[in-house]
């Protein structure tokens, strides 16, 4: 019989002085058995590598002290500062501590499932805990070195130390020996002693780049969704982490709720799936938002993230999609970390990301679907009215209609209801355009032109009065001119695409030329930047080009208003010298995915960082190529897209020649 003394207050058995298992004593050879052992190295992988931001690595102690039922936490981070090696990360709570014993066989194995004890998913204190698969406590060695350990409980002190290199240099065959710290007391910011808690130093600090206070508290507050009277977190000193919060435009279910769903006191959708509670808001801001603004819904569960803001695989791109990189939101489903053991668990280690390719969670990310969907739909459908209404209650605008018939300011704000369809319109676009509509609608070409727009299925005319708005309504004869020869430059372009012309100088010339063969909308900021210039490197090797990349093209809502996206665009030669087509290789789509992480990272610092994302055009890609390209156009956090020379050039000669038969039209009827 193996004798074993259990530590009641975490369940932990703790072998007794010079007792040995039966399976021991039988193994007398040790040959005779194969062995599995583990080397130092294994907690790079499973501290340094799954842990790899300060937000990560304190939000685990975060976690910690929750799970020990600490009512304060107190974190200490240099923020703004350049780390040197007196820099340290300090956080200190008032849980209940550990005996040198829970110390040893608790926190210090690492795997140890610790909601298999009697206690199960449940601490002390009642509470349900963050921790399961045993290894958060090496989220430290993600941004520091060395970690030191005060802990006190039952009013005995226990300290250590556990160093990074020390450890991964352990061959299979060591254990690593704990350096014993002299203990230090345990103190509270005001400098009480704490009667229990644990206090945990991060030095040799690895990450040099400085992080903000702002940026810092934002993230950390879509980690958790803990009360301040459950447990208060305050940030050196001064700032308490508050519940996520920002302000959105449009916030679902303030401004709207699915039929069915029901809404709960503290403003939240409450609905049933599968049996089980979920509970969400979707909120759209005014501004799209950056990547470190983590557009997308995070998932709570039991009161921290299990997965990072995403947007539940929806794709970019399609009709009812926009509005996308305005997206916030939250859903909980605690049910998702109610399970014991690893089996159950839907949560990747990092216990920020979900198992997305476990089918038991299927009808989650199918629900989710259903509800961004409903959302975004939501989102566009008021955005207009809340446009068309703005219109309506303009003073200027019952001005403008004086005089005319009930018949005619019926059919302008017919006008005016396709306008504010068009994709994030604001109201004073309508105006603007509805005006040079008003004052030329005695020109009978003017009328024709609505007449024929009007004539048009609903997206058809939206995009017409896109046109308009974008051109302003010209003369008839001068708007055919311009387009005739926009033609001719569309069908130049195509010509060069697929006679082998080169990218550069044929092809860029023709774009820098005309930018507007690209997307009418974009202002080019600059082309064939220098790279180095902007702080942007790539390796291995230089192309043939150098380290340029092609353009980079600005959009503002209405001069002289800010840049408020950049679009990095690289262009690829259409086709050989021999007039076959030519693919694009993998390590081009990745150089191209580089260049646009390096701008983004160029414009990180400025006061009003623009949205950053990238345009790669060619004729295709080789198959190597297309995987690379479609892991990219899913990656969460950077907006990639890739097109065919042929779908551009077919996209905007489309456009033009709708616009052609309409300004004919007015022209053939007009005034000669």
């Amino acid at each position: 019989m193996t004798s074993q003394n259990t530590d009641p207050a975490t369940d932990v058995e703790v072998p007794s002085a010079g007792t040995q298992t039966a399976a021991a004593a039988e193994d007398t050879d040790p040959s005779d058995r194969l062995v599995l052992r583990f080397g130092g190295s294994l907690v790079e992988q499973l501290g340094a590598q799954l842990y790899p931001s300060v937000t990560a690595t304190v939000a685990e102690l975060i976690s910690n002290a929750w799970d020990a039922d600490a009512k304060h936490v107190w974190v200490t981070v240099p923020f703004g500062d350049k780390w040197s090696e007196d820099s340290e990360i300090v956080v200190t709570d008032d849980g209940h501590g550990m005996t040198r014993e829970q110390a040893q066989h608790a926190y210090l194995i690492v795997g140890r499932k610790r909601r298999l004890t009697s206690l199960g998913a449940k601490s002390e204190g009642g509470r349900f805990v963050h921790g399961r698969k045993g290894i958060g406590k090496l989220a430290a060695f993600g941004t520091a070195g060395v970690l030191d350990c005060d802990t006190l409980r039952d009013g005995v002190e226990t300290s250590f130390r556990l160093d990074y290199d020390e450890i991964r240099k352990l061959d299979p065959s060591e254990d690593y020996r704990v350096e014993p710290l002299t203990p230090t007391q345990l103190l509270d910011p005001d400098g009480k002693p704490l009667e229990h808690g644990t206090r945990v130093r991060l030095t040799r600090l690895k990450l040099k780049k400085a992080i903000s206070q702002e940026q810092f508290l934002r993230s950390m507050s879509r980690r958790f969704a803990l009360k301040t009277d459950q447990m208060e977190v305050v940030v050196n000193t001064a700032a308490t982490l508050d519940r996520y919060d920002i302000v959105c435009e449009f916030k679902f279910p303030r401004d709207g709720v699915p039929d069915g769903v029901e809404v709960d006191e503290e403003g939240w959708a409450v609905e049933e799936l599968d049996g089980q509670q979920v509970r969400w808001w979707i909120g759209f801001t005014e501004k799209p938002l950056g990547e470190d603004q983590q557009q997308g819904i995070s998932v709570l569960a039991n009161g921290k993230m299990a997965q990072r803001p995403f947007k539940f695989e929806r794709s970019q791109g399609t009709e009812g999609q926009l509005g996308q990189e305005y997206l916030v939101g939250e859903v909980e489903a605690n049910w998702i970390d109610y399970g014991v053991d690893i089996e159950d668990d839907l949560i990747q280690s990092n216990r920020d990301q979900l198992q997305l390719e476990d089918s038991r969670l299927e009808p989650f990310i199918a629900w989710g679907r259903r509800r961004l969907a409903w959302a975004l739909r939501e989102r566009s459908d008021q955005k207009r009215a809340k446009a068309l209404t703005g219109y309506q209650a303009n003073p200027d605008v019952e001005k403008m209609l004086e005089g005319f018939t009930k018949r005619e300011q019926t059919r302008f704000m017919g006008v005016a209801k396709a306008l504010s369809k068009v994709n994030d319109i604001d109201e004073t676009a309508i105006v603007s355009t509805m005006r040079t509509v008003v004052d030329a609608q005695s020109d009978t070409a003017v009328r024709e032109l609505m007449d024929r727009i009007e004539e048009e299925d609903d997206p058809t005319q939206e995009r017409m009065w896109a046109l308009v708005s974008e051109f302003g309504l010209v003369d008839a004869r001068r708007s055919q001119s311009l387009i005739e020869a926009r033609l001719a430059t569309i069908r130049s372009l195509k010509r060069a695409i697929h006679n082998g012309a080169r990218e550069v100088p044929e092809i860029h010339n023709i774009v820098l030329r005309d930018p507007w063969l690209l997307d009418p909308r974009w202002s080019l900021l600059d082309d064939e930047i220098d790279l180095t210039k902007m702080g942007i490197g790539y390796q291995p090797e230089l192309d043939e080009e150098g380290l340029r990349l092609d353009f980079l093209f600005g959009l503002a809502p209405k001069a002289p208003a800010r840049v408020d996206e950049v679009v990095v665009v690289e262009i690829k030669r259409g086709s050989d010298s021999k007039g076959n087509a030519r693919k694009a290789m993998d390590t081009e789509v990745q150089k191209f995915h580089q260049y646009v992480l390096g701008v983004q990272e160029y414009y990180s610092t400025s006061t009003d960082q623009p949205n950053v994302r990238g345009l790669m055009i060619a004729q295709g890609y080789t198959q190597q190529a297309d995987r690379v390209r479609k892991s990219f156009e899913t990656m969460q956090g950077i907006r990639l897209a890739f097109r065919t020379w042929d779908r551009v050039i077919d996209d905007t000669e489309r456009m033009h020649l709708g616009w052609l038969a309409v300004s004919q039209e007015r022209s053939s009827s007009g005034p000669n």
